[in-house]
């Protein structure tokens, strides 16, 4: 059973879809809420370190770092 304040990478990386890189934690922030996205993935780009995203692998890496 997923956590409603988890998410996945590949469900993070639906609402970045084209984000433009490099961003920051803030950027990846704002772009996923615009994306509509849940509670889950907010929650989840909140929790990844500060500091910039040079592309989505480098979001990817983050977030298992996180899980």
């Amino acid at each position: 059973m997923s956590r409603p304040d988890h998410a996945s990478a590949a469900e993070i990386q639906k609402y970045l879809a084209g984000m433009d890189y490099p961003a920051s934690k803030a950027q990846l922030a704002e772009h996923a809420e615009q994306q509509g996205a849940s509670l889950g993935v907010r929650t989840v780009i909140e929790a990844l370190p500060d500091g910039e995203y040079s592309d989505a692998a480098a979001v990817s890496r983050a977030v298992g770092a996180v899980e």
